[in-house]
């Protein structure tokens, strides 16, 4: 345990964060979390990730065991047996015009979480990397468009990893159903959850659940969708390579998760 028997959380981003873009984790982060454990602290995943992707994402790393999980950008929030504590849902109709206005747009992979599954939408488009993989169970348009769902988290990537257009399709979502959902961007990704959902709302309901004191709460990301999380603690790290917008909220800039594990502990 570590000194004073203070038991500190960690709460963690995946894409970017502990995991690099060919979705490997650097070796020296994997001995800095082992090492965090070791010491009777507490890892926390928070990601735009459903549940099915971070297991994915942990699938050759057995030795990392994580306690919580914030899942869809704060709508699902589990156990480290993925016993869930809570999760929130878009309303059906307004998920029917968000998929109305995106799903036809060729440039964006439309994916999502429906009662605990993920799929896609049929299109013309193929997707060979690991989202494609990951939301392989496809669903036609016209399906998604008629029947009501318990949508988790909908999610558009910008095939073309065009940075500008994800901008501009979340902003054109927060001006037309701002009102019933969040929608943020996450590099080239654009993630809506439902209303008075984020990552940063779903760590302070999650504390507030199970006792934790924000003052032993540290987090790290690298992205938009991160920084919900910044504001609910002082002891906030970012990256280097993180955008500017993105440093600007955090209070520690590091190269690596190990590096902020090092200045936790």
């Amino acid at each position: 345990m570590n000194g004073g028997d203070l038991v500190k959380y960690l709460a963690s981003d995946l894409d970017g964060t502990l995991l690099q873009e060919d979705h490997t984790i650097r070796k020296e982060d994997v001995q800095a979390i082992l090492r965090f454990k070791e010491e009777g602290n507490k890892l926390i995943i928070s990601t735009g990730r459903p549940l099915e992707g971070i297991k994915r994402a942990f699938k050759n790393y057995p030795e990392i065991e994580y306690d919580y999980v914030v899942a869809c950008n704060g709508s699902v929030v589990l156990d480290k047996n993925d016993n869930i504590i809570y999760n929130n849902y878009i309303n059906p109709e307004t998920a029917k015009l968000i998929f109305k206005d995106i799903v036809d747009d060729k440039n964006m992979f439309i994916h999502f979480e429906n009662d605990g599954e993920v799929y896609s939408i049929e299109s013309e488009i193929k997707v060979e990397n690991e989202i494609g993989i990951m939301f392989s169970n496809i669903l036609p348009k016209e399906v998604v468009l008629k029947e009501d769902g318990k949508y988790t988290m909908i999610s558009a990537m910008a095939i073309d990893e065009d940075i500008n257009a994800a901008e501009e399709m979340k902003n054109n979502l927060i001006e037309k159903y701002g009102q019933d959902v969040e929608a943020f961007r996450n590099q080239i990704f654009v993630d809506i959850a439902p209303k008075n959902c984020s990552k940063g709302i779903a760590l302070k309901s999650l504390s507030e659940k199970i006792g934790i004191n924000l003052e032993d709460l540290y987090v790290i990301g690298d992205s938009y969708n991160d920084i919900s999380m910044f504001e609910i603690t002082d002891k906030s790290f970012t990256f280097t390579y993180a955008e500017d917008g993105v440093k600007k909220q955090a209070n520690n800039i590091v190269n690596s998760v190990a590096e902020c594990i090092n200045k936790i502990l």
